[in-house]
């Protein structure tokens, strides 16, 4: 009597246990689908700014805060032409703008805006040119400075080494590479895709769309890595609903993946053609109207940081400006993370920002 009383109780644990599980994932379930169904994204590029200047759909943007900046030299953000600019100003807490503005820097963000048919034959020459040389002049002007830093993220950076190599005045007194590529040869799985009809007839291309859609540029990119960003990005808010963590930082990372813009036929063909597949950049081969980009010309302060798990541009294509550049002061660090990591995330929160922070501010009057 006592033995089948036993298994009667143990029976009864094991299917009130199973049905409480059952119950978890229905509501877990629930409440995944009510996020990707209804919920509106998040927020993002909160930190209190104005605009000083306007090309175009470009806008560069002047942040502030209630204390005066108590750093000489200003700081200049550029990021990569396919992005938003909240990027670099995703969410109060996870900033690399807002952690830049507490420290007490002046800084500025030049906004590309969003590209449409009428800007299909810009190239890289018009942004260095005519974007961002201006865009530092004005910088300088509301400064009051001589001199600033020039922060790059991605694309970014890329053509920040374009600009520095070019523009000798003003003076880039300090200059950030974030996961920037120099160097375009040997880039994994970005190589092999070129290799593929999708990337390889570069003309064919941009003959066809002559602006390059959004689209066109996101799937590329995420599939370089599909089971993470197709399967995993989904199942990572299922873990995180079912574990009671707030989701919040998964919704504003989703919305930046989602969140592109098109790019550029001319600039889209300079940056697969010339850099990817002849990788004249690192070879001194690139020109911008007619001048050579010679990236022995920079001697700023260099800073390059690199993520050891970002498979859109490797460490090394990152690390070669310590010895393609002239900068006689030179640092690289490199993060166990991806190539989103460097502006945002736990590692960006707790080491980047801080590291350059510190780096600047020794280097910043």
């Amino acid at each position: 009597m006592s033995k089948n009383m036993f298994f009667t109780g143990s029976a009864g644990q094991v299917g009130a246990k199973l049905q409480e599980s059952y119950d978890r994932l229905l509501e877990n379930t629930k409440k995944w689908s009510e996020i990707l169904s209804f919920d509106p994204y998040p927020q993002t590029g909160m930190t209190p700014k104005e605009i000083v200047w306007r090309k175009n759909k470009a806008k560069l943007y002047r942040y502030y805060s209630d204390q005066e900046p108590t750093h000489r030299i200003p700081v200049l953000f550029l990021y990569a032409l396919i992005n938003k600019a909240y990027v670099l100003d995703l969410t109060p807490g996870m900033s690399v703008v807002e952690s830049l503005v507490k420290k007490g820097f002046d800084v500025y963000l030049l906004e590309w805006g969003e590209f449409e048919w009428e800007d299909r034959n810009l190239t890289m020459a018009d942004l260095v040119y005519d974007y961002i040389a201006r865009a530092v002049k004005k910088v300088c002007q509301y400064s009051g400075s001589q001199e600033l830093s020039i922060i790059g993220y991605c694309m970014g950076g890329t053509m920040s080494a374009m600009y520095a190599s070019l523009f000798p005045q003003p003076v880039i007194r300090n200059l950030v590479l974030l996961a920037s590529p120099i160097d375009f040869g040997n880039a994994g799985l970005v190589t092999q895709w070129l290799h593929t009809a999708f990337g390889n007839d570069v003309d064919k291309i941009v003959d066809t769309f002559e602006l390059v859609p959004k689209e066109f540029v996101d799937i590329g990119l995420k599939m370089l890595n599909p089971v993470n960003n197709f399967i995993g990005t989904y199942t990572r808010l299922w873990k995180m609903i079912d574990e009671e963590v707030p989701v919040h930082s998964w919704k504003v990372l989703n919305k930046w993946v989602d969140d592109n813009v098109n790019f550029p036929g001319g600039a889209y063909r300079q940056w697969i053609k010339d850099l990817y597949q002849d990788n004249q950049l690192i070879n001194n081969e690139f020109r911008l109207r007619g001048k050579v980009v010679d990236l022995a010309r920079i001697q700023s302060s260099l800073l390059v940081l690199a993520g050891a798990r970002d498979h859109i541009v490797l460490p090394h294509q990152v690390k070669i400006a310590l010895q393609a550049f002239s900068s006689p002061d030179h640092e690289y660090h490199e993060f166990n993370i991806g190539h989103g990591g460097l502006v945002f995330g736990k590692v960006a929160q707790k080491q980047v920002y801080p590291l350059l922070s510190g780096w600047l501010g020794a280097r910043s009057g």
